[in-house]
């Protein structure tokens, strides 16, 4: 009997224990840190959307117990999300980052809620914010067209000044425009307008007077803001430098300064250049054996003209007592490059790695659809409207040209207006079905350039009544109309 009380009392003995220490073990399962409620930054208690548009709930939260979960509670909208970070992740997160998408349906009824936030840390403490939701939002950015030019060339000799101006519009209000030059730590910011007292259309202009100490080019954007952060940007070019950025530039290939040379022509002299790079210009061009090569500003006057130095060999001038022209002393094709901030010039000759057209030789004509085909004389010239003898836009008979015997490459043909006209045509092969070939260039008359790759549409131009001689370079893509004793 005694024996048995022992074991029993030994028995509720060590169950007390166990007990206790099932109970300890409880209770010290979760420690506190510090005991504090959860940090929560929301990034906006304001958010201004429309129906249909997806935005997001933002915050940064913090606990050094350790975030449970963060809810987010709006009835009114059917939002009741829980995140519930230990399924994310497998440790406690002592910083989180809420950002939440969400979409207010179309169909959503009234103007304004109220979405609760509530962190619970892992000592079951809990911090709320409020998060008023508005269907005031805007997300159609400012319009910004820009007036002035989108290069500007600041000489640092002629003054800093440039006029810069855009207008700016937004339908629910601007609140900013400035323009901006990141480089040289330059911007020029103007407050337009307050949501309370909105003005819905701005024009920036101002004679700006630009940062001059830092030569080079660089990129000033155009902005226009709305009062909630849609931006709206522009950019343009400035360039500040010592000389002047041309941006045209023509070759004429004749000794003298008789301005009639140059707006005798109806198109074609002087020949433009391109502009490769800031002050630097290249003209391709024919030489028939020691042709003068000079480069003017303007197409219709010599006022400003590049050429050799007379002193200085390879050196480019515009002084013009010292100025004589390049001369390119072989037959043939060149390459001419001129840089008029370095005063440099380069001529290299070349050889074109294009053929000749074809032009009175045997080719033949084929349909890949049924077999047929059919060998004729290769011809190439107008297809168009406008002079004496016109074939109208048709490739059964074309205005033919005819090759120089010194250069395949270069085509002429005589031109009679009886009366003046509108001259509109194409350059092109014939062909016995009338279809249109390659190699073809459409007349671009609002500029005198040919297109060769049809991505422009033809562009005619009113001529005088009279003759003329038109050439064209298949080579250079380059074309002139030339009076002939009228």
């Amino acid at each position: 009997m005694r024996t048995r009380f022992l074991k029993d009392s030994l028995f509720y003995a060590f169950l007390g224990i166990g007990f206790f220490l099932t109970s300890c073990s409880d209770d010290n399962e979760f420690v506190d840190v510090d005991g504090q409620l959860p940090g929560l930054e929301l990034t906006s208690e304001h958010i201004r959307t429309l129906t249909g548009h997806e935005f997001s709930l933002k915050g940064k939260i913090t606990d050094k117990d350790g975030i449970q979960s963060v809810r987010l509670y709006c009835p009114e909208l059917y939002l009741d999300k829980t995140i519930s970070l230990s399924q994310y992740y497998s440790e406690p997160q002592y910083e989180y980052n809420l950002d939440y998408a969400f979409t207010i349906p179309e169909e959503t009824k009234g103007g304004s809620f109220t979405v609760k936030v509530t962190v619970t840390d892992f000592g079951g403490r809990t911090t709320e914010g409020l998060i008023l939701i508005t269907l005031d939002g805007d997300y159609t950015l400012p319009t910004l067209s820009v007036e002035s030019s989108r290069n500007i060339n600041i000489v640092v000799s002629e003054g800093a000044d440039s006029k810069v101006q855009f207008k700016a519009a937004d339908d629910m209000g601007l609140s900013y425009v400035e323009i901006d030059i990141p480089e040289l730590d330059f911007m020029d910011h103007v407050a337009v307008s307050t949501e309370a007292e909105p003005v819905t259309s701005y024009e920036y202009a101002k004679d700006v007077t630009f940062p001059i100490d830092q030569l080079g080019s660089f990129k000033m954007y155009m902005r226009a803001a709305d009062f909630l952060g849609n931006v709206a940007v522009d950019s343009c070019n400035v360039l500040i430098s010592l000389v002047k950025d041309y941006a045209s530039m023509y070759y004429v290939d004749f000794e003298g300064t008789n301005t009639t040379l140059l707006t005798q022509d109806l198109f074609g002299v002087p020949a433009p250049v391109k502009h490769t790079a800031n002050f630097q210009y290249e003209a391709d061009c024919y030489s028939t054996g020691n042709t003068p090569i000079r480069f003017i500003v303007n197409d219709n006057n010599f006022d400003i003209c590049f050429g050799a130095d007379k002193d200085k060999p390879n050196k480019l001038t515009s002084v013009a007592s010292k100025l004589q022209p390049i001369v390119l002393s072989e037959r043939g094709y060149y390459k001419v490059h001129i840089d008029t901030q370095e005063e440099t010039y380069s001529i290299e000759r070349y050889t074109p790695d294009d053929d000749p057209l074809p032009i009175g030789q045997q080719v033949t004509a084929y349909n890949s659809g049924d077999g047929g085909h059919q060998d004729y004389i290769y011809q190439f010239g107008l297809a168009g409207t406008g002079f004496d003898g016109a074939f109208g836009f048709s490739t059964n008979q074309v205005y033919a040209m005819t090759p120089d015997p010194e250069n395949p490459y270069q085509l002429s043909c005589e031109l009679r207006f009886s009366k003046q006209d509108y001259l509109n045509f194409t350059l092109t092969p014939c062909h016995p079905w009338g279809w249109w070939e390659n190699p073809s260039w459409r007349y671009i008359g609002s500029d005198n350039h040919f297109c060769g790759d049809g991505s422009e549409s033809n562009i005619g131009r009113d001529i005088p009544a009279g003759t003329y001689t038109f050439i064209f370079d298949t080579h250079l893509a380059q074309g002139k109309l030339i009076p002939k004793n009228n």
